[in-house]
Order: structure tokens, then C-alpha cells, then sequence
């Protein structure tokens, strides 16, 4: 194969994932959308309090705060001088940049790649790796609590739960494993080290190092999961206040768990941006499950994207050109 049509192909795979991409985000609109009577739709927004903005534009800022701030307790255990009000910068200008970039991981590798080019990227990368697998355990720790604090009746009636609870607790499994065990990855790393680059090799090594060191750090982890799930209550309490503001009931242990698969499936699968279309297709299954109709639903998925404008927020610091500014002048000493 030639050159000319090395590049063809390539153009090729890179319009046939856009495609499915693209076809991830729209299929779940158009099949929820197409199942509301529009009338009826119409009615239900004419019903909504207007306090409702409020949780959907306000709640959404508490958890990205946090979520930054659970970084920075991890950064600091390599890097005592970093300040969080540089981490929280890096950590909003992500969130912005999060909202068009594909996979629900896009903000951790941006925020990661922002201040990788100012302080050492091993300590980096191995703090963002560790604070996206905490998000994991913390959100398989909730979503278990949450089906044993749901009603019997309500988990015997909706089984096909339990097989992704499941998996998720065999991926968190494994996820651990890979990540602090050398013994368990040696057999692994030994495959992968006879196909990659030396000095890919080195740098992978130095951020494997830095995960590593995360195994004593003990005050900095309980912290940090302690802290992951306080922003995912957060977030099951945002949800269920303007779930009973479309529907008159209140919901919370259902909806932690609901949400919990929702969010580590999104992860499993990172297709679409910020994983629009899948977790949206999952909250019309799971939701519908909980005893929220599909109008419900669609009233909810159209909320939800206001939150999105407290995302925005992160694209002050990048308006103001300070994401990027040398370490000496920006919080590192």
C-alpha cells in the first residue's frame, strides 16, 4: 500500500468513528424525543417550578470544586507547594474543554496535559490516574449501598441490574489490580515492553512509580475517597431534588444506584464527548426502572444540560490566558 493510500484509509477510520460518534450521541435523543407526545412534553415544562434552575445551574459548580480539590490532595503528596487555587484552574479550563472533547476521561487527560507542562508529569499523571479510579470505587461503594438501601420489592423486580453491578465490581476489581499490583501486571508488562519504544517504556515506568507510591500514602486516599463520595451524594441529592420537581416524588437510594451504573458504564464506554447520547440512552432505561415516565425523563435530560453551563466557568481562566503560565509565577513554588 502506498502512501496516498496509507492516508485515504486513515482519513477513512478517522470519519467512520466520527460517524459512530456521532450516531452514539443522536440515537438515544431521537428514540426518547420520538416517544413524547409533544403536547404532553409541553405541559409538564409549564408544571416545573421555577426554582428547579436553581440545584440544575448552582449544584453542578459543588462537585467540579471538589472533584479539583480531591486532585490537589492527591498532587500534594509529591508536591507539597502546589496550590490549589493553580490546580483548581487547570481543573476548570479542563471542564470547558471537556465539553467537546470525546470520552468521559477528556477533562482528567486535559487538566493532566495542562499542568504536566509545568511540574513533573509522572506526578501528574499518576495523581490523575489514582483521583479517575477513586471517582470508580467511589461511585461502585454508593451504587452497592444504594441497592441494599432500596426496597426489596424494587431490586426482585428489577434484576437485570444486578448482572452490571456485577461487572462493575469484577472492572473495579481488575482496575485495582493493574494499577497498584506489580506482581499481578509483571506478566503483562512484560508482552507490552516487547512492542513499545524504549523511551515510551521510561515514561510509562516513572508514572507506574508515581501510582505506586500511592499505596502508603493512606491519609492522602481516605481523604480523597472520602471527598469522592461526598460530591456523588451531592450530585444524587441535585438529581433527585428536580426529579421531584418534574414528578412530585423523592427519590435518593434508587437514584444512587441508578446513577452509579450510569456513570462507571460511561466510563467503560468513552465514545461520544462527556459521554452525551450514552448516558442519556441509559437514564431513559435505568430512570424508567425507578418509576420515572419517558416524559419525566426528557424534561430531566433537557435540564441537565443547563448544567452544563457551570462548565462554562472553565473557560474564564482560559479567556484570561492564565492556564499555562510558568510554575515560578502561578502557585508552585
Amino acid at each position: 500500500m502506498n502512501s496516498t493510500e496509507s492516508r485515504s484509509s486513515s482519513r477513512g477510520r478517522v470519519w467512520a468513528l466520527r460517524i459512530v460518534r456521532g450516531l452514539g450521541i443522536i440515537t438515544p435523543f431521537v428514540w426518547i424525543f420520538y416517544q413524547i407526545e409533544l403536547e404532553s412534553l409541553r405541559r409538564a415544562f409549564a408544571a416545573i417550578p421555577f426554582w428547579v434552575l436553581l440545584p440544575t445551574l448552582v449544584l453542578p459548580v459543588v462537585p467540579m470544586a471538589l472533584q479539583g480539590t480531591r486532585w490537589w490532595i492527591l498532587l500534594r503528596t509529591s508536591l507539597p507547594s502546589l496550590s490549589i487555587g493553580k490546580t483548581l484552574e487547570c481543573h476548570f479550563a479542563a471542564s470547558y474543554y471537556g465539553l467537546v472533547l470525546p470520552g468521559a476521561s477528556a477533562q482528567e487527560v486535559v487538566r493532566a496535559l495542562m499542568l504536566s507542562r509545568q511540574v513533573e508529569y509522572a506526578v501528574v499523571w499518576g495523581a490523575t490516574w489514582v483521583s479517575k479510579i477513586l471517582g470508580l470505587v467511589g461511585w461502585f461503594l454508593v451504587g452497592l449501598v444504594g441497592w441494599g438501601m432500596t426496597d426489596p420489592l424494587f431490586a426482585s423486580q428489577n434484576k437485570d441490574m444486578a448482572p452490571i453491578l456485577w461487572v462493575s465490581a469484577l472492572f473495579m476489581v481488575l482496575l485495582l489490580a493493574a494499577s497498584f499490583s506489580k506482581t499481578l501486571t509483571r506478566p503483562l508488562r512484560e508482552v507490552v515492553e516487547q512492542f513499545v519504544p524504549p523511551r515510551f517504556l521510561e515514561k510509562v515506568a516513572s508514572v507506574r512509580d508515581a501510582i505506586y507510591l500511592y499505596r502508603t500514602e493512606y491519609r492522602a486516599l481516605i481523604s480523597a475517597i472520602l471527598l469522592t463520595v461526598i460530591l456523588q451524594l451531592i450530585l444524587i441529592f441535585g438529581t433527585s431534588i428536580v426529579i421531584y420537581a418534574i414528578s412530585g416524588v423523592f427519590y435518593f437510594w434508587p437514584f444512587a444506584l441508578v446513577l452509579a451504573l450510569i456513570e462507571i458504564t460511561v466510563v467503560i464506554l468513552p465514545l461520544t464527548p462527556g459521554g452525551i447520547g450514552i448516558r442519556e440512552g441509559l437514564m431513559a432505561w435505568l430512570f424508567e426502572s425507578v418509576g420515572i415516565g419517558i416524559e419525566e425523563v426528557g424534561i430531566y435530560i433537557a435540564l441537565s444540560f443547563l448544567g452544563n453551563i457551570a462548565r462554562l466557568v472553565g473557560g474564564i481562566p482560559v479567556a484570561m490566558g492564565r492556564v499555562g503560565r510558568s510554575a515560578d509565577r502561578d502557585g508552585i513554588d
